[in-house]
């Protein structure tokens, strides 16, 4: 068309609305005509979660910054870099074990976390302030708990899983390493490393990330909070028409020695014209 319409530049004739109807009406695949399954359009998007690793180290510059904000704090901190010093650590799980008993031991005439939000407020400053993210550290445990028995039908609704996964691996597979005396442990997620991935509805979660994820990355995990509305299963259901992906053929580029010789050609008319616009 001479003028767009919209995104529409082009329109069907007669003669192409006829081709359309005869390759609908036939069924059946061809280089312009693809038939398929409903489910094949269909994908669950999960997120990838991997554990957030922080290095603890109390510095000149992160004293400053803390202290600034929390000056109430500065002969607590004392007593943590006494018994810390300020070295790299790089379990932020023991430091803050540690950090927390020097807290319960400090002195009477000694401040310590405040009750309340501002408690809060002041512990995740501490954090802050003395931490950084180190992919050499060791994962940051956010909590430690007895799970329940999996419903796998629940989560996992249609799918099979693999063939031999067992109970462990597969709380692995959802974040939930155990521990003694039935308990679990879960590490707190790194949003800077968080992914999605589309898993085909016809494969099953499982299968894929063991496949596809863990290889690459064998510290992720799947978020078993991001449930689908409809059935409840883990994913984001989602559908999609990839016209590129069914029908793309791929056009191999030209001869190296024919695109050079453009480029000589090109670079000697660009010479060509400096020359006149020097003259």
């Amino acid at each position: 068309m001479k003028r767009s319409l919209g995104d529409k530049r082009r329109y069907l004739d007669q003669a192409a609305l006829d081709a359309v109807t005869r390759e609908h009406g036939a069924i059946a695949n061809s280089p312009t005509s693809r038939v398929f399954d409903n489910t094949d359009f269909g994908y669950r998007r999960i997120n990838v979660l991997r554990p957030l690793r922080l290095r603890f180290q109390i510095t000149d510059e992160a004293r400053e910054r803390f202290l600034n904000t929390c000056p109430e704090l500065f002969d607590a901190l004392e007593a943590v870099q006494d018994e810390l010093g300020t070295e790299t650590l790089l379990d932020w799980n023991r430091v803050w074990d540690a950090v927390q008993q020097v807290f319960r031991t400090l002195p009477d005439d000694v401040e310590g976390w405040a009750k309340g939000a501002k408690g809060t407020a002041q512990k995740k400053i501490f954090r802050d302030c003395f931490t950084v993210v180190d992919p050499d550290a060791a994962p940051v445990i956010a909590k430690h708990h007895k799970i329940e028995p999996l419903d796998r039908a629940a989560l996992f609704p249609g799918q099979t899983l693999p063939a031999g996964i067992t109970q462990d691996e597969l709380y692995a597979l959802l974040g939930l390493y155990p521990e003694d005396r039935g308990k679990h442990r879960e590490y707190e997620p790194d949003p800077a490393l968080k992914d999605a991935e589309n898993i085909p509805l016809k494969e099953d979660i499982t299968s894929y990330v063991l496949r596809e994820v863990r290889p690459y990355v064998a510290d992720a995990w799947i978020d078993r909070e991001t449930l689908d509305e409809q059935d409840g299963g883990i994913g984001k259901v989602g559908y999609e028409i990839n016209f590129n992906r069914v029908f793309f053929q791929y056009q191999p580029p030209r001869p190296l020695h024919v695109i050079d010789a453009e480029l000589a050609a090109v670079e000697k008319r660009i010479l060509c014209l400096l020359s006149e616009v020097t003259q």
